[in-house]
C-alpha cells in the first residue's frame, strides 16, 4: 500500500528528531539568516521539502525510523516559511521550530501561486501521514501523537483513507472506541477492501461490547448490593419490637422491598441494562 508519497500501513509516531535548545540548528533551512529569508523562493523551499521527504521515504524502507522522523520534519520547515498563518503544524518543539524559522520571513506571507498552495498542502498531507506511520513502528507508541498528526492530514486531505485507518487504531489503543469505530467506518468507505481496516473493526466492535457487559456487572453489583442493606436494615428494626409490632412491620417490609425492586428495574432498563439487551 506504500507509495513515492505515503509510506506503510500499519504504523506508529514518535518525538521529532534533530531539534536542538533553540528549535533551529538542526532542523531548520541551513544558513537561515533573516536577511536571507525575507527572499524566500517558494519553488526552492517546495523542492528542498520535496527532497526531504522522499529522503525520509527512502530511511523509512530501511527500518530507520528516527531517520526518517528527522526528514519529514525538515520537509515541514521548510515548507512552514511558506505561509505562517496557516494550520498549527506538528505539535510541541517542532512546532515552535518552525514557527522560528517562519518568523525569519519577515512581516509579509510569501506570495504563492494556487498550484503552489496545492503543492504545499500535498506536500504537508504526505508528511504528517508518514510521521504517523514511523511512530506506528516504535516500540511504545504515541498514540495521542499519531492521532494529532492524523488530523493534521484530514485538515488537509478529509477523505484520506491511510490517515482515517491509522487515526482508529490509534483512538483504538487509546480505548476510545466510539471514536475509533467512526474513524474506520470512515476508512472502511475509501478503501472497502482494506483487511486492516476490517480487522481493527472488528476488534473495537468486540472491546466495545465487552466494555458494555463490564458496565451491566457493575451496574448490577451496585443495585445488587443497595438491596442486601436496605433488606437487612428493615429486619433489623423489626425484631426489636413486640409480636404485633413485628408483624405489621415485616409486612412493611415487604411492600417497601417490592416498591424498591420495581424502582430499580426500572432505572435498569432505562441505562439499557435489561435482559433483552443481553
Amino acid at each position: 500500500m506504500a507509495t513515492s508519497d505515503d509510506v506503510g500501513s500499519d504504523q506508529t509516531l514518535s518525538d521529532p528528531q534533530g531539534v536542538t535548545s533553540n528549535g533551529l540548528s538542526e532542523m531548520g533551512p541551513p544558513g537561515a539568516t533573516a536577511s536571507r529569508m525575507k527572499a524566500v523562493d517558494p519553488e526552492e523551499m517546495i523542492s528542498k521539502a520535496t527532497a526531504h521527504k522522499e529522503k525520509g521515504n527512502e530511511l523509512y524502507k530501511q527500518k530507520k525510523y528516527k531517520g526518517a522522523i528527522g526528514q519529514y520534519h525538515r520537509a515541514l520547515l521548510y515548507l512552514k516559511t511558506l505561509h505562517k498563518s496557516g494550520s498549527s503544524g506538528a505539535a510541541g518543539s517542532a512546532g515552535l521550530a518552525m514557527q522560528q524559522v517562519a518568523a525569519l520571513s519577515g512581516a509579509e506571507e510569501t506570495p504563492t501561486t494556487s498550484e503552489q498552495d496545492t503543492a504545499i498542502q500535498e506536500l504537508e498531507a504526505n508528511c504528517y501521514n508518514n510521521l504517523a506511520a514511523c511512530l506506528l513502528q516504535e516500540p511504545e507508541v504515541k498514540y495521542a501523537k499519531v492521532s494529532s498528526y492524523c488530523a493534521e492530514v484530514l485538515e488537509r486531505k478529509p477523505g484520506n483513507p491511510k490517515a482515517l485507518y491509522r487515526y482508529g487504531l490509534a483512538l483504538y489503543h487509546s480505548k476510545d472506541y466510539d471514536g475509533a469505530l467512526s474513524k474506520l467506518h470512515k476508512a472502511l468507505q475509501q478503501s472497502p477492501s482494506d483487511p486492516n481496516v476490517k480487522r481493527y473493526i472488528k476488534l473495537t466492535q468486540e472491546a466495545l461490547a465487552r466494555q458494555v457487559q463490564r458496565q451491566k456487572a457493575m451496574y448490577k453489583g451496585m443495585f445488587d448490593s443497595k438491596t442486601s442493606a436496605s433488606g437487612d436494615a428493615q429486619v433489623d428494626t423489626g425484631a426489636s419490637v413486640g409480636n404485633k409490632q413485628e408483624e405489621e412491620d415485616v409486612i412493611m417490609t415487604h411492600a417497601e422491598g417490592k416498591g424498591r425492586k420495581e424502582e430499580e428495574d426500572s432505572t435498569t432498563d432505562s441505562n439499557g441494562n435489561n435482559n433483552a439487551d443481553t
